[in-house]
């Protein structure tokens, strides 16, 4: 429907059907950009996620042999103390003292 609303009305509608297009156009790239740019995002917080769980299990590993050999030197120590309790002291005594 084309109304006619004097000298060069009709190029006015004409316009606003041209501005229309573009807006949508416009709206669509816009919302097509914005997903691609978030998707991008997504994709990179996963992969810094995978990167800390790495971290974390290495750092739990590490953690694990750390407290297995603490527990290891304790029992020997306790072991240590029944045998020798001299030595056993001077151990305790040089730990505790020279090993700052």
């Amino acid at each position: 429907m084309v109304l006619i609303l004097g000298d060069g009305g009709t190029s006015k509608i004409n316009n606003m059907q041209y501005i229309k297009q573009i807006l949508t156009v416009f709206s669509v790239g816009l919302i097509l950009f914005t997903m691609y740019t978030q998707n991008n995002k997504i994709t990179e917080l996963k992969t810094t996620v995978v990167k800390q769980e790495k971290v974390i299990d290495s750092l739990q590993t590490k953690v694990f042999q750390a407290q297995t050999l603490n527990g290891q030197y304790e029992l020997t120590l306790d072991h240590l103390k029944e045998v020798n309790p001299k030595v056993a002291q001077q151990f305790q005594d040089y730990l505790l003292s020279e090993t700052e």
